[in-house]
């Protein structure tokens, strides 16, 4: 059990640093929200068509996926394609028939208002994550000793970079 904590731990610190909005460092990879969304606002089916042609003008091919967060997907499958249509954006899992992942760490509080969540749009084949060394765990009985704990220092190193940064489109939307 303790493993799995740890293991889901790193994933989710992988996760949100991969999908967030900081600027990259000599300690840490740039997030795929370091810079502004291509596409922002108020979702339309133009908009989502943009998206996936900026990625066919490019050439991107193979297994190209949405992966949104929660606000994000709460507003693709609410806002329909043209007024009075009942046909939405996002409908199942599906958004203009490529399928939808939903991450809480994709990056939200996005844009001037920080009232948009992140959207990103992608073959996710032509994204690396590399890893050096293993899971380096240190347990130390002494830090919170007089609390009755025991303290556990994780250090994991990984680095993470689009092979091809044409391959992957961002939007933000509200």
């Amino acid at each position: 059990m303790l493993k799995n904590d740890i293991v889901n731990a790193i994933k989710e610190k992988l996760e949100s640093t991969i999908f967030g909005k900081d600027a990259g460092t000599s300690t840490k990879p740039a997030g795929m929200f370091a810079t502004a969304p291509t596409i922002a606002g108020t979702p339309t089916y133009a908009s989502i068509v943009d998206m996936e042609t900026s990625l066919e003008e490019a050439n991107v091919t193979g297994n190209k996926v949405f992966i949104v967060h929660p606000k994000a997907k709460g507003v693709l499958k609410t806002t329909e394609k043209a007024t009075g249509t009942a046909k939405y954006l996002m409908e199942g899992n599906e958004l203009e028939g490529y399928k939808v992942l939903v991450s809480n760490g994709v990056a939200n509080g996005l844009q001037t208002g920080a009232d948009e969540a992140g959207v990103v749009f992608g073959n996710f084949n032509d994204y690396v994550i590399g890893q050096w060394g293993g899971i380096d765990l240190t347990v130390d009985p002494y830090t919170q000793a007089a609390n009755g704990k025991v303290r556990l220092v994780i250090n994991a190193y990984f680095d993470a970079k689009p092979r091809r940064t044409a391959s992957f489109v961002t939007a933000s939307v509200k």
